[in-house]
């Protein structure tokens, strides 16, 4: 089945789920003093360290301080992030552009207004026997989800590789989050995944192969970026506006050293990590992927694209560049803010 067929597949069976963590989110949301902020949920489809920098806004009130009562809900699967949009129930969603791209092409309006990532990052890793990439034809990679930014990850990794899923006869197997997949390596079920940094430093101690650091390979990708509703962007300008400067301060505040400490306390809680040094390889790995300039480069979509048209073939005659709004960015960048 290909990936646009799985991925609105997803979304038809997304409502259960999306009700469930939008009223347990309600129950744990700010105090009073933010009730009375606009409400602005930005979803988030991934189990690693990506989503960062708006915890850290959210706790250091950077997006109070720009009029937002701004909540990270955390979904299974991206495309349960996109339903949530689609239906309204989110004002954004942090997804890869691989995923926007498919639902676009199915008729879903919705644009990157902006990209915290201009090239992949994490690791491609393999169980100890796979020492090179053709060790891996015939074998099973785990991820997260059929079309999201993992299964991206993957993707962009084999094909710099020189591996064809096809071709090698390589199987994905959906298993969920990362230590769902870390379980899978450790028991033999598959024998490679892509990780982000937080989850491949333990595997790395343990003597599992890094087949690729996607942070050195020379791919440019529009990676997990700031997705919204066209129309919403068009009507809301203000709140969209808002919402990006605070990202921004979020971003300043994560990349200066002096505030290591509080990033990686932020990260460890959120990441669910026993000690707070634990937090410190994800963290590294944020610092040097996360982008100073958040517009959407075009050119970071031609890779990704051209996959992605070997399982869609309506994306055959869409412009992958129509996916690209840096209206509110160039407007930002222009006041010197």
């Amino acid at each position: 089945m290909s990936a646009y067929r799985l991925t609105m597949r997803y979304l038809a069976a997304a409502s259960t789920y999306l009700a469930l963590v939008l009223f347990f989110t309600a129950i744990l949301s700010f105090p009073a003093y933010t009730q009375s902020l606009p409400l602005f949920r930005i979803a988030n489809g991934t189990s690693g360290e990506n989503p960062a920098v708006f915890w850290v806004g959210v706790e250091r009130g950077f997006y109070r301080k720009h009029g937002l009562n701004v909540e990270v809900v955390y979904m299974r699967a991206g495309s349960l992030s996109v339903s949530a949009l689609a239906a309204g129930d989110v004002q954004m969603v942090l997804t890869s552009s691989n995923a926007v791209l498919n639902v676009a092409a199915g008729g879903l309006d919705v644009v990157i207004i902006g990209s915290l990532f201009h090239r992949p990052e994490g690791d491609f890793m393999a169980r100890s026997e796979i020492k090179r990439p053709e060790d891996l034809k015939g074998k099973f990679v785990a991820i997260q989800s059929i079309g999201g930014g993992g299964w991206a990850n993957n993707m962009l990794a084999l094909d710099y590789l020189g591996l064809d899923p096809d071709r090698d006869n390589i199987r994905f197997i959906v298993l969920g989050d990362q230590p769902s997949r870390i379980q899978a390596l450790e028991t033999g079920r598959a024998q490679a995944s892509w990780m982000g940094s937080t989850f491949s430093a333990p595997l790395k101690k343990k003597g599992y192969t890094v087949l690729l650091d996607l942070s050195r390979a020379p791919i440019p990708y529009v990676g997990a970026s700031l997705v919204v509703r066209r129309s919403a962007a068009l009507q809301e300008a203000k709140t969209y506006e808002a919402m990006l400067k605070a990202t921004i301060d979020s971003l300043r505040f994560f990349q200066k050293p002096e505030n290591k400490p509080i990033v990686m306390q932020t990260m460890a809680k959120h990441l669910r990590l026993s000690r707070t040094e634990d937090a410190e390889t994800g963290y590294n790995a944020m610092v040097a992927a996360y982008s100073s300039d958040l517009r959407p480069k075009p050119e970071g979509l031609k890779k990704i694209y051209s996959i992605l048209t070997r399982t869609n073939p309506k994306l055959s005659t869409f412009k992958p560049e129509s996916i690209l709004d840096d209206a509110l960015m160039q407007k930002i960048q222009s006041s010197g803010y």
